[in-house]
């Protein structure tokens, strides 16, 4: 089947997945289930590769979600924007208790640090 949407053909974007097996609580893996949702949507519009990350570190757990793509200009501001995807993404960071960061190049990465007693075990 020959690829019709916009962007990079999705067969072609490399994805590297550094992933820990948790289990979440349900007020916690909806919103970041939407969030990493609405960040790959967005990557694929515009890179070639893009890596997932999400694991423990002291009391916390890190979900970063990166992409080679085009960057975010820098007179965008994150917290008050337009675009009604980063607006979910903030609504949805600030819902979970997380806090987010974007490097906007080289490459971009949005950063979301979430508190870690939302998580109900390590799975092995």
């Amino acid at each position: 089947m020959k690829w019709e949407g916009s962007g990079p053909d999705p067969s072609k974007v490399k994805l590297e997945l550094n992933v820990e097996h948790l289990m979440l609580d349900i007020n916690t893996s909806i919103p970041l289930g939407l969030i990493v949702n609405e960040l790959i949507t967005n990557s694929m519009k515009y890179a070639g590769k893009l890596k997932i990350d999400f694991y423990p570190q002291d009391n916390y757990f890190i979900l970063k979600v990166s992409d080679n793509g085009i960057g975010i200009p820098e007179e965008l501001d994150i917290e008050n924007t337009k675009s009604l995807g980063l607006q979910l993404v903030n609504s949805l960071t600030e819902q979970i208790n997380g806090q987010l960061t974007v490097n906007r190049k080289d490459p971009t990465e949005f950063k979301i640090i979430i508190p870690g007693n939302q998580f109900l075990v390590k799975l092995k």
